[in-house]
């Protein structure tokens, strides 16, 4: 089978399709298309909402890092408050665990190595979670203070080019501002 190049790992990946393997998409369209970096889509391995809560799963072989793009997926993910997010190595069944647990779940906790675990223990951890999220609604963000920001932004930004035009109209000057 011919991978594309968007494959970062192509033995691993083809001995072990996630559950539900429908194939490869080849993203190699993207390139180029997303700065000048080398950034390309990801997956996460698993995904579930409850009531606006998320439970993100990531497995890897044992010892096998995630790479540093995805960290920072999953970093700004748990930020947002409503992602608990498992780690979880071994491919064909948990052998060890990680956990970020979202706010006001688990205390918060976010662990920073992998500790042993059992699919029992990760079934546990997992029925928790659902009963957590089921109880507790996730709260809407609220963006209306970014509003206000950027209607402060706009004002000042008015402001400050009034400013420069009154200072470069003393000096003889006039400026021109692009549309």
């Amino acid at each position: 089978m011919s991978l594309p190049d968007t494959i970062k790992h192509p033995e691993t990946f083809l001995n072990s399709p996630a559950a539900g393997y429908d194939g490869v998409f080849d993203w190699s369209w993207t390139q180029g298309a997303l700065g000048k970096g080398r950034i390309t889509p990801m997956d996460f391995d698993g995904v579930i909402e409850r009531k606006g809560n998320f439970l993100l799963f990531e497995t890897k072989g044992v010892g096998v890092p995630i790479p540093l793009g995805q960290m920072y997926t999953f970093e700004s993910a748990f930020k947002l408050g409503c992602f608990t997010i498992i780690f979880i190595e071994g491919k064909l069944s948990p052998e060890s665990a990680k956990t970020w647990c979202a706010s006001g779940f688990k205390n918060n906790i976010k662990m920073d190595r992998h500790a042993e675990t059992t699919p029992e223990r990760m079934h546990n951890f997992v029925a928790a979670w659902y009963d957590y999220a089921d109880k507790n609604p996730a709260k809407p963000v609220d963006i209306t203070f970014l509003n206000k920001r950027i209607k402060q932004l706009e004002e000042t930004n008015f402001n400050l080019k009034k400013i420069m035009e009154d200072a470069v109209k003393e000096l003889g000057g006039l400026v021109h501002w692009p549309a």
